[in-house]
């Protein structure tokens, strides 16, 4: 009999986007298809629909520029909480 090979690649190249999935559940504001699309604008992006970047939020499609910067967008928004929570401490 032969050994079998399990084949694990698939499952690592993907293994970003979960991590930034659980970021973005974790930190990402109420309001952010604005703050998205000012993020990507500002990169030079030509702006996206509001109907796609709930798309990637939502894990519907793929687009790693926009799911960039819903994580920038989630991360701008832990800095300011963190902020927040040392200035009324």
């Amino acid at each position: 009999m032969s050994n079998l090979i399990k084949n694990n690649k698939i499952k690592d190249e993907y293994s970003h986007n979960e991590k930034a999935y659980k970021f973005i559940d974790e930190h990402l504001p109420y309001t952010y298809v604005e703050l998205t699309i000012e993020c990507l604008v500002k990169k030079g992006h030509k702006s996206p629909s509001k109907t796609i970047i709930r798309n990637v939020r939502n894990k519907i499609i793929l687009r790693n520029d926009i799911l960039l910067a819903l994580v920038e967008v989630a991360n701008d928004n832990k800095i300011a909480i963190e902020k927040i929570k040392v200035l009324t401490t």
